[in-house]
């Protein structure tokens, strides 16, 4: 057992930047992946998904992360328009729900992830 102040002084030492850039690396990954999978809609599906068409809108989502921020999108305009709907579509969002149906999973890997790092301090 080591006493407080060495246990700070290990934590100190401890890279928190590439714990969290990591972590959160692997947030992006996942959360494309989920956004992904709502893409995957055979036309003639629930009308409220959007539908696969040609996977041009599939192979649009990219994200990018560091260790601060995890950012999930798309480049296509379409995704715009099946987000938010238009005035003659309704709208059917994959980004919002993807995100908000993995968050609480998230957040607790990469509170485990950094538990984790500080577990095995030297």
């Amino acid at each position: 057992m080591i006493g407080l102040g060495e246990f700070a002084r290990r934590l100190a030492a401890l890279d928190l930047g590439d714990v969290q850039r990591e972590a959160l690396g692997h947030a992006r990954e996942r959360l494309a992946d989920a956004v992904r999978a709502r893409l995957a809609t055979p036309p003639g599906g629930p009308h409220a998904a959007p539908w696969m068409r040609n996977g041009a809108l599939y192979d649009s989502i990219a994200g990018e992360s560091d260790a601060r921020r995890v950012v999930v999108g798309s480049t296509s305009a379409v995704a715009r328009y099946q987000e938010l709907g238009t005035r003659f579509d309704p709208p059917r969002p994959f980004l919002a729900p993807a995100a908000a149906a993995l968050a609480p999973e998230i957040a607790a890997d990469i509170a485990a992830r950094l538990a984790q790092a500080i577990a095995e301090l030297p």
